[in-house]
């Protein structure tokens, strides 16, 4: 009873937050969810009964994997490859979501997508999926070398199981939320292994401020300013008319530390200042952002000023915005299939392997 009742709870919140409603993935059956798909979904993890987690000598324990493999897979082609990275207040869950998976997975039955292999990989430093986990962002923070994780131990896990092409072209990032910063500073990092990288509702210039020294104000080149103080206290985001407010040290703090140190360990991976310091050079790196107009957090600002830094380098980004959304559940469940389309644009067609 007590477990229908959390469920009930969940649904009826999903429209208003992204944390709280996410947490209804947790409860997807894979074995009934496989059933309903024309591919399937490989389990690396613990969340359905037997431990099948992988092993990481990075970072010292077993670590959760979902891999997404196409109708009709066959290891005599290689495919594409799609690395999927979860928002904060979830886990891999996120790419369970019933709603998505079943219909991507037919528009990739029906040839409207090409084929792909997907995989979602843990991004909490507890392995665990509750409310308020905490996320690593993807980068080598306080709580463990993730970054190094995901280039050294993830790609290679699957390039080595699976039928993957070999050519950063046809290797794709997806954040979400918070995982949307990991995937953006992980392609421009590292231009050797992703040609492609995709955003929805990421925070993409974590330094991005104006010169009233206002964070919630809508991007105007003329006002923008580069973040110089860190408030650990700054309310970033208000859920629930007003009554939930989300402050900068519950997502920095865990990776970043305290003090002013903060601000110099963010320009290490911030997405705006990759854009200079890694050198991206036009046409080296597809991609796409996409964001609510209406965003709580408002990381809609984050990333316009993202795409007005790139352009001022001459680099093309693809923006989408949803006009009248906000950083929920809804806004991402229907943003995410337009990503996955559009990544399919970018990337090579899947091919008999050589």
């Amino acid at each position: 009873m007590l477990r229908l009742v959390a469920v009930a709870v969940a649904v009826l919140i999903a429209g208003s937050g992204w944390p709280a409603g996410a947490q209804v993935f947790d409860l997807v059956n894979l074995g009934h969810l496989n059933r309903k798909l024309a591919g399937r979904v490989d389990d690396y993890t613990r969340n359905h009964g037997e431990d099948r987690r992988l092993c990481s000598p990075i970072l010292g324990m077993k670590r959760d994997l979902y891999v997404y493999l196409p109708p009709g897979y066959d290891p005599s082609i290689a495919y594409p490859l799609v690395v999927y990275l979860h928002g904060a207040d979830i886990d891999e869950h996120a790419f369970l979501d019933p709603k998505d998976l079943i219909a991507l997975d037919a528009m990739m039955a029906r040839g409207e997508i090409p084929p792909m292999v997907i995989a979602s990989p843990d991004g909490t430093y507890e392995g665990t999926n509750r409310i308020f986990s905490t996320h690593s962002l993807y980068v080598n923070g306080l709580g463990g070398r993730f970054e190094d994780h995901l280039i050294a131990e993830v790609v290679p896990f699957l390039t080595r199981a699976y039928s993957i092409l070999p050519d950063r072209r046809a290797h794709a990032l997806l954040g979400i939320s918070a995982g949307g910063y990991g995937a953006m500073g992980l392609a421009l990092k590292h231009r050797d292994v992703f040609g492609v990288v995709a955003t929805l509702g990421g925070p993409l210039n974590m330094l991005y401020y104006n010169c009233q020294g206002r964070y919630a104000d809508d991007f105007d080149p003329a006002t923008y300013r580069e973040r110089v103080d860190y408030d650990p206290d700054e309310v970033i985001a208000r859920y629930y008319l007003g009554l939930v407010r989300r402050r900068v040290k519950q997502f920095l703090r865990p990776v970043y530390g305290e003090g002013q140190q903060v601000i110099g360990k963010l320009r290490r991976d911030n997405p705006a200042d990759l854009l200079s310091t890694t050198d991206l050079r036009p046409g080296e790196l597809a991609i796409y952002v996409n964001y609510p107009g209406e965003d709580n957090y408002n990381f809609d600002s984050q990333d316009r000023s993202f795409a007005w830094i790139a352009e001022r380098r001459g680099v093309a980004v693809t923006l989408g915005v949803v006009p009248k959304a906000r950083h929920n559940l809804p806004y991402f469940e229907g943003a995410e299939l337009p990503a996955f389309e559009w990544i399919g644009r970018q990337v090579p067609p899947a091919s008999p392997r050589r």
